[in-house]
């Protein structure tokens, strides 16, 4: 279940990654023998999270996570670290796209996330708590763990940092897990293949754990500065598009406007977060006219590119079980 793939000078560093993988193993037996205090916030927590380092797809879950919640009378809050926030801004880029979609939505991202929690349930009338990249977070109480996996590669390339990209051991990981939810299925095939991986992920944690199988699924386009109704993704077929993206993952945004059948000329990428500056927005212009093409960006960009004068469209990603999708017990939702 790991995809081998760690170069020569990653692969160097496993004396390091052994000392990581003890000092979170330790860590991990304090808290579970209650050396470590945890801490618990007086409605029910959440926790959506993954086992490795760069995007498992954890957002579309939240997104469906909060829309389900308040389909069910629930008042979800969402709680967050706020990894690669500007600095003076209340939200990262996650939470500036879950502001889009529900502008309505209380959210607080600070770096302690008890003291974020506290505040949260303060100024806001809050009855569930979803703590987004969380499962490593050990301090916070939650009531519900749900671990998302790349559904090819669920273990990264099978070493923890820094010679892989995982950020604990998986096997003891998976055994404090509620459910596993994994991500951009298609990658593996169809359904039979992703009940064998299920069945193995239920052998490795040695448990019968609930397993649920998704796809990232293009749901519509929309223009960078709004305006007019979302449109159908069967526009891209055919269509000339340079991508411009800061996301963990760009191979993934590339292989969906693939499967759109777009016509994909070039590619700007920049790292995960970066800030976007005048001079990037004037590069991608440029680079899209010069191949006589349109500029197509993620959701997650789009809240960083609105800042700037970019004629572009924005492809809008939302969660697609396959199957039936969880019940509110399994996910920690229910009343």
């Amino acid at each position: 279940m790991s995809s081998g793939g760690a170069s020569p000078l990653r692969r160097s560093l496993w004396p390091l990654s052994f000392c990581y993988r003890l000092a979170t193993e330790w860590r991990n037996w304090c808290y579970r023998a209650g050396w470590k205090r945890i801490e618990k916030l007086d409605v029910p927590v959440v926790s959506v999270g993954n086992l490795t380092v760069g995007g498992t797809g954890k957002t579309p879950l939240v997104v469906w996570l909060v829309a389900e919640a308040r389909r069910l009378g629930r008042r979800p809050g969402v709680l967050a670290r706020g990894y690669g926030r500007a600095a003076g801004a209340a939200l990262n880029d996650e939470g500036e796209l879950l502001a889009g979609r529900f502008p309505d939505l209380p959210q607080v991202q600070d770096p302690d996330r008890v003291a974020g929690g506290r505040r949260l349930l303060a100024e806001h009338d809050v009855d569930l708590v979803i703590l987004d990249d969380g499962f490593q977070h050990r301090r916070l109480h939650r009531d519900t763990d749900i671990v998302c996996l790349d559904a090819a590669e669920p273990f990264a390339q099978g070493n923890v940092l820094p010679a892989g990209d995982l950020r604990e051991g998986p096997r003891t990981a998976l055994q404090r897990a509620d459910c596993l939810v994994l991500t951009r299925t298609s990658r593996l095939g169809g359904t039979a293949e992703a009940a064998a991986r299920a069945k193995q992920l239920r052998e490795y944690a040695g448990r019968e754990l609930p397993v649920f199988a998704t796809n990232h699924a293009p749901s519509g386009l929309v223009g960078l500065h709004g305006g007019g109704a979302a449109r159908n993704v069967g526009e891209l077929a055919g269509r000339r598009v340079v991508l411009l993206s800061a996301i963990a993952k760009p191979s993934a945004f590339r292989a969906t406007c693939d499967g759109l059948g777009a016509d994909v000329v070039a590619e700007q990428i920049h790292r995960d977060h970066h800030r976007f500056t005048a001079a990037d927005a004037a590069s991608a212009t440029a680079l899209a006219r010069e191949h006589d093409a349109a500029l197509l960006t993620t959701e997650k960009d789009a809240v960083k590119l609105r800042a700037f004068e970019l004629e572009a469209d924005v492809l809008t990603i939302d969660l697609e079980w396959l199957g039936e999708p969880p019940r509110a017990e399994e996910v920690g939702i229910d009343g």
